[in-house]
């Protein structure tokens, strides 16, 4: 939802016209959230509020599972959607009642790489990164903003997005640095890859006891 009104704002504060659908109902009981975002020189070319069949330009996917769901994949086109997708794994209500459940990543992935086409999609492990980074999950979201932004996806300029971070006046800060962590990712992931990886594993070893000297 915020990156939603980010978006909104931003494209405001640029002159051109915006709507904004989100969709929050199940939220409340751990549902799936989704936002609808369209974005147009003239306000007359917005039609509608949702997103088409097949007619997102880009999906950023910040939980893989809700991205790979019906909802969402529906609205990918073949040849026409780039997505940007968090990878990293979040457990669902269903772990409660199996404990054996698995996390469907290969299932996931391919029916997004399928809806679009492979070479649109960028599956990256946003929230472990920013984690990582930012010490707080939360980051995630406009991490990856930041990533699909840097790819060129996202038809807003860097001063509107940092101007509408400012006017959102909450944790302006933190968003910004979230932000540009994703333009990095997205022009040198190995390098951000390197930086949140432990460069050497320390062997702990236990120290002897009376008996063992």
């Amino acid at each position: 939802v915020t990156i939603g009104q980010i978006m909104a704002m931003a494209a405001h504060l640029q002159g051109k016209a915006c709507s904004v659908l989100d969709m929050t109902g199940l939220a409340q009981k751990g549902g799936a959230v989704m936002s609808h975002v369209r974005l147009a020189d003239l306000a007359d070319d917005i039609q509608s509020t949702r997103v088409g069949t097949g007619m997102a330009d880009l999906v950023i996917g910040c939980d893989l599972i809700v991205t790979a769901g019906k909802d969402a994949v529906s609205r990918m086109g073949e040849g026409r959607t780039f997505a940007a997708v968090n990878q990293g794994s979040s457990p669902t209500a269903t772990f409660i009642k199996n404990p054996n459940w698995q996390f469907p990543a290969d299932g996931a992935e391919s029916e997004i790489r399928k809806a679009c086409g492979s070479e649109r999609v960028q599956l990256i492990d946003a929230s472990g990164i920013a984690t990582a980074l930012m010490g707080d999950n939360i980051a995630t979201n406009m991490f990856l903003l930041g990533y699909a932004w840097q790819k060129g996806w996202v038809p807003l300029t860097e001063a509107a997005l940092m101007r509408a971070i400012e006017l959102n006046a909450v944790s302006i800060d933190f968003n910004k640095q979230a932000f540009n962590w994703g333009r990095i990712a997205a022009n040198d992931l190995a390098a951000v890859q390197r930086l949140v990886a432990p460069s050497q594993v320390i062997e702990l070893k236990r120290a002897p006891s009376l008996e063992d000297i």
